[in-house]
């Protein structure tokens, strides 16, 4: 990198946290019937002005919709990300002044039942989602259902925003598990009968993962879940939150177990596949809502010397 490139980088990162309270008391005092209308300037506008995130998401949508989607049809659904993530921001800030009434109006439940089975069943669970919709709002829901929840998070490169993010997240309830906590640290959730959040649907090369499918591409996937349900008998809770106009559906599939007698790498790659699918299902019902600036296949199978 050179060393203009590094200087405005570290120029860029300086100014984010400057920023941040006063995009903060904005958002809090624009009506919830303008966010629309605003996210859809600010998405826009974040849209044309960052290249880099706007190249990625172009090119990732071309990979897995290229074939059936015209140029414009790319275009649009990766603007339309910008703008979800506006939405996402606008709603955040405002999580910790909601009453429960209000932060439950606006909220649509299916499969709540699987929840308060497993709860019952006295394991813990691990739900899998994805960076689909406003995947706060799901973590945020859970836990203000008084279901006790940790979710498994990267840190900001940034600490002024990580530590905002900290403490929107446990002022709604949800503990903090960093994705380089020890295994052991997320067990004793599950076996305190605890949930665990957990998004892999990320190219993350620190930390464990498998080639799988995704988008009939090869993606290095965090086998993380996997390897939790066979340590602990734990189920896993497919889950997912999807904007509906002013309005969210939060949805859990029925638990998969695993089959702790298989052979550890079949029953991993098993249901690394499986929670890799069915992801790939959510974000192709509603491909606007996923964070497509993210270079989900970055990493790459090691190619095999010639003459293989």
């Amino acid at each position: 990198m050179s060393f203009l490139r590094k200087r405005t980088r570290r120029i860029r990162r300086a100014l984010y946290p400057l920023a941040l309270k006063p995009l903060e008391a904005w958002a809090k005092t624009l009506p919830e019937g303008k966010w629309e209308v605003w996210a859809k300037r600010l998405g826009h506008l974040i849209y044309w002005s960052l290249a880099t995130p706007r190249n990625h998401a172009q090119s990732h949508l071309r990979l897995a919709f290229g074939q059936t989607w015209t140029p414009r049809q790319i275009q649009q659904v990766a603007q339309e990300v910008f703008q979800n993530l506006v939405l996402n921001f606008f709603e955040c800030v405002r999580f910790d002044t909601l009453t429960d009434q209000q932060f439950f109006e606006n909220i649509e439940v299916e499969g709540w039942e699987h929840v308060e089975a497993v709860n019952r069943g006295g394991q813990g669970g691990i739900l899998v989602t994805g960076h689909i919709g406003n995947w706060e709002l799901g973590a945020a829901y859970i836990a203000r259902r008084g279901v006790p929840i940790s979710v498994v998070a990267r840190r900001i490169y940034i600490n002024a925003l990580n530590e905002r993010l900290v403490e929107m997240r446990e002022k709604m309830g949800a503990k903090i598990l960093y994705r380089d906590s020890s295994m052991r640290a997320m067990l004793r959730c599950l076996q305190n009968n605890e949930f665990l959040g957990i998004l892999p649907d990320q190219d993350v090369r620190r930390i464990q993962g498998i080639f799988v499918d995704f988008f009939g591409r090869p993606a290095y996937t965090p086998v993380g879940p996997a390897l939790l349900a066979i340590a602990s008998g734990a189920p896993i809770i497919m889950a997912r939150d999807i904007r509906k106009g002013n309005r969210h559906l939060i949805a859990g599939d029925p638990p998969i177990y695993a089959d702790r007698k298989a052979p550890r790498e079949e029953e991993v790659r098993r249901l690394v596949t499986l929670y890799t699918k069915r992801l790939e299902e959510f974000i192709r019902e509603y491909p606007s809502q996923w964070v497509w600036t993210h270079r989900r296949w970055r990493t790459q199978p090691p190619t095999p010397p010639s003459g293989e």
